[in-house]
């Protein structure tokens, strides 16, 4: 199997990736663009980890508002606040998380090193 044939494949089996960037992985003559869409699916995907761990505090927040309504007014205040802040940043931080953006950085990297020359 060849590596034109392989980067086919692997362009093929990854559903997230846009029409230009298959086509332009697959003919991997447009570095600038393919460094471009790389860096830009990798921030996402750091984007995706934050905004996940934001949701696990967030759920742990409101689970402690939930769990202590009897506590003095100043903690329950300071809780639901922390709540309405979690929320709110998971409303802005939130990116498109229909698609696995370090998956698709992977494999446009996996792309990259077959189609780079080999250095000896």
């Amino acid at each position: 199997m060849d590596s034109s044939s392989t980067i086919k494949i692997l362009v093929d089996n990854e559903k997230g990736l846009s029409a230009d960037e298959r086509t332009k992985l697959i003919e991997g003559t447009d570095s600038i663009y393919i460094d471009s869409r790389l860096d830009y699916h990798k921030r996402l995907a750091r984007r995706q980890t934050v905004s996940f761990v934001l949701l696990i505090l967030f759920a742990l927040f409101a689970f402690g508002v939930v769990m202590f309504p009897s506590a003095d007014p100043f903690t329950a205040g300071v809780l639901k606040g922390l709540v309405a802040g979690y929320l709110a940043a998971l409303l802005v931080l939130v990116p498109k998380t229909t698609k696995n953006h370090s998956r698709i950085a992977f494999v446009i990297s996996v792309v990259k090193q077959i189609n780079s020359p080999k250095q000896a």
